[in-house]
C-alpha cells in the first residue's frame, strides 16, 4: 500500500462504503484500499463506450421559482397572454395565471391536448413524418401504452399535488425488479441473468474483498480495533459472508431455475459469480446502479389507466381557453406586446394580440417558424438538441408473470432496443402490454428512427428473444413511436444546456421541460411554466 493509499480519512473510508451498493464506486474503493491488482486483473469498472445511452444529466440551471400562491392574486387584472403548446407546460401556465387574472388563450396545433403526455389504446393512431400506425389492441381500458412520460419520480412534488389537487388516482410504478434481467453479449456467454443474483454475488464478492482488506491490517493506521470489528460487522452484513468473512454463496441471489415456474429446486444455494465475471462488463454494474439515481429510486409511481389522465385532467380544467388544430406560422413582436399568426383548422389564417406569448414549443418545430427573436435567442433555439428517444409495445400472454415470476419492472440488455418494461398493472390477468424496447437516444434512438415500422417490429422481436426464448411465439400487435418523427414534437426532450432561452424575449417567454432542470420529466415542464409566470408577474407588479 503506498503512502497516498493509507492517507485515506476514516471517515472518508467509512462513507464510501456505507454509500455505495456494490456499484463501480465500490470498485474504486478496493483500489483506494490497495487491493488494486485485485480489481485490475479483473477487468475495468469504467464505463465503456458503446453501452446504450442513460439520460444526460440536467442542466446547473435551477429554476427556483415560487409556489403556486406565493404570487400576487391580482397581478394580471387587464393583462392578455397567448400561450403557444397545450402541454403540460403550457396548460400549467394557463392553470394558474387565470387565478391571477390574466386572460390566457392556448394555441394547440393538434386536436387534443397534452404534448408528449400520450397515451395508446385501442384503435388510436400513431402518426410519424413518413407513416401511420394503428393501435390493434383489445378494447380494454387497462391496455394501453404511454408513448411518452411514463413513471413519476416520489419528490416531484408539484406534478404530484396536481394529481391530488384534481383526484387523478395513481398507483405504484416498479422500477427496480430483482426478478428482471440483465443482458449482455459480453457476458456470461450472452445468456440473461436474474437481477438478484447479479447484485447478491457483487455486494458478496465485494465485502469479501474488503473484508480481506481490513483483516490483514491494511487500515491499521486509519482505524481502530473498534472500527476494525464495526466495519467487519457491516461488511458481513453486507455480502453476507460466512463465518470467516469468505464468500461462497447466498439465498439472497434465489435457488435454481427460480424464475422458471416449471423446474424450480428451493432451498438450494446456486454457485456465486466469480468477480471477474461480474467486473468484466461494466455495464452490469451500471444497470443495477440507474435505480440510485434521484428520479429513479423508489417509491415511483403511474396514473391509474395510463399517464394521460393527468393531461386530461389539466384539459379539463382549462379547455375553454384551448384553440384546437392552430398551427402557429409566425410569432412577432409589436408595441406593447406579441401578435401570433396561426392557421385554423380550416386553413384560415388568423391572428391575436397579447400583453405576453409563453412559447412552449420545442426548439426543434420553433426554429422553422417565421419569427422576431433576437439573434441570441435564435441561435439557442437553432442549436438546441433533443433526445431520439423511442418505444415499441406488443400484447402479450403475461409470460413473464406465469412463466418466469417477474411482476413489473425492467430488464436491460446492450442489443439497441435497450429496455425491456413490464406492466405494473392488472397483475394475474391474461394479457397485458409489454413495452417491448425504449431506447433512450444516440446510434440506437438514430437507427430505430430510420427504420420502417415493420423493421422496428421485427428486430425488437428478435432481441427480445435473446431474453425470453418464447418471445417471438408470444408477442403481437406491435406499435411504435419514435419522436423525431413525431410531427410538432420532432423529438423526445431536450438534451442542451437552456441557456439565453431562460430570460424573456422582450416580452415572449419561453416555457417546457427542455428549459428545466428535470429535463424530460413533466416535472421539469411544471418547473419551467413557474419560471416563465415569474418573469411575466415580476414585471407587472412592479
Amino acid at each position: 500500500m503506498t503512502s497516498e493509499q493509507k492517507t485515506m480519512a476514516r471517515r472518508e473510508f467509512l462513507a464510501t462504503i456505507g454509500h455505495t451498493m456494490g456499484s463501480a464506486t465500490m470498485l474504486r474503493t478496493m483500489t483506494a484500499l490497495g487491493i488494486s491488482s485485485v480489481a485490475a486483473s479483473c477487468g475495468s469498472s469504467s464505463a465503456e463506450p458503446g453501452l446504450p445511452n442513460i439520460p444526460p444529466p440536467p442542466p446547473p440551471n435551477a429554476l427556483l421559482s415560487p409556489r403556486p400562491g406565493d404570487w400576487p392574486s391580482n397581478a394580471g387584472i387587464g393583462k392578455s397572454v397567448v400561450i403557444l403548446g397545450a402541454g403540460i407546460a403550457g396548460m400549467t401556465t394557463a392553470f394558474e395565471m387565470k387565478k391571477l387574472g390574466y386572460t390566457c388563450t392556448i394555441l394547440e396545433a393538434l386536436p387534443n391536448a397534452g404534448g408528449r403526455n400520450r397515451t395508446i389504446r385501442a384503435g388510436d393512431t400513431v402518426t410519424e413524418t413518413d407513416s401511420s400506425q394503428m393501435c390493434l389492441f383489445d378494447v380494454d381500458d387497462d391496455l394501453y401504452f404511454n408513448v411518452g412520460p411514463a413513471r413519476i419520480s416520489h419528490h416531484h412534488e408539484f406534478l404530484l399535488g396536481y394529481c391530488r389537487e384534481f383526484g387523478v388516482a395513481l398507483e405504484v410504478f416498479i422500477n427496480d425488479n430483482r426478478a428482471a434481467l440483465l443482458h449482455s453479449s459480453a457476458s456470461f456467454n450472452g445468456q440473461a441473468q436474474i437481477v438478484r443474483r447479479v447484485r447478491a454475488d457483487s455486494r458478496g464478492n465485494i465485502a469479501r474483498l474488503l473484508a480481506t482488506a481490513v483483516s490483514q491490517n491494511a487500515l491499521d493506521q486509519e482505524l481502530s480495533a473498534i472500527d476494525k470489528t464495526n466495519v467487519l460487522n457491516m461488511l458481513r452484513n453486507y455480502g453476507d459472508l460466512d463465518g470467516t468473512f469468505d464468500y461462497t454463496g447466498t439465498s439472497r441471489a434465489g435457488f435454481p431455475d427460480q424464475e422458471n415456474t416449471g423446474s424450480r429446486r428451493r432451498g438450494e444455494r446456486l454457485s456465486p459469480s466469480q468477480l471477474q465475471d461480474l467486473i468484466r462488463d461494466s455495464f452490469l454494474q451500471l444497470r443495477t446502479d440507474f435505480p440510485e439515481g434521484i428520479n429513479q429510486q423508489a417509491t415511483m409511481l403511474q396514473p391509474i389507466g395510463g399517464m394521460d389522465r393527468i393531461a386530461r385532467a389539466f384539459e379539463s380544467r382549462v379547455a375553454t381557453d384551448i384553440v384546437y388544430e392552430a398551427v402557429v406560422s409566425e410569432v412577432r413582436k409589436i408595441v406593447g406586446g406579441v401578435r401570433v399568426v396561426y392557421q385554423d383548422r380550416f386553413g384560415t389564417a388568423s391572428s391575436m394580440d397579447a400583453d405576453y406569448c409563453l412559447c412552449t414549443i420545442p426548439a426543434t418545430v420553433l426554429r422553422n417558424i417565421a419569427n422576431d427573436f433576437s439573434a441570441s435567442h435564435q441561435a439557442a433555439i437553432n442549436g438546441f438538441s433533443y433526445a431520439a428517444a423511442g418505444k415499441v409495445a406488443f400484447q402479450s400472454r403475461r409470460f413473464w408473470e406465469q412463466d418466469h415470476n417477474i411482476y413489473g419492472g425492467i430488464s436491460w440488455t446492450t442489443q439497441d432496443i435497450t429496455q425491456i418494461w413490464y406492466p405494473n398493472s392488472r397483475y394475474g390477468k391474461d394479457s397485458g402490454i409489454l413495452v417491448g424496447a425504449y431506447m433512450f437516444g444516440g446510434v440506437a434512438g438514430n437507427n430505430f428512427s430510420n427504420q420502417t415500422v415493420q423493421q422496428r417490429l421485427s428486430t425488437s422481436i428478435t432481441a427480445g428473444a435473446n431474453l425470453h426464448s418464447e418471445y417471438a411465439n408470444e408477442v403481437s400487435r406491435g406499435i411504435t413511436v419514435s419522436w423525431p418523427k413525431i410531427p410538432f414534437q420532432l423529438g423526445a426532450w431536450g438534451t442542451s444546456d437552456p441557456g439565453v432561452l431562460l430570460t424573456a424575449d422582450e416580452n415572449i417567454f419561453f416555457a417546457g421541460e427542455h428549459l428545466s432542470i428535470l429535463q424530460g420529466w413533466q416535472e421539469g415542464a411544471i418547473l419551467s411554466a413557474y419560471h416563465a409566470i415569474d418573469g411575466i408577474v415580476e414585471r407587472d407588479t412592479v
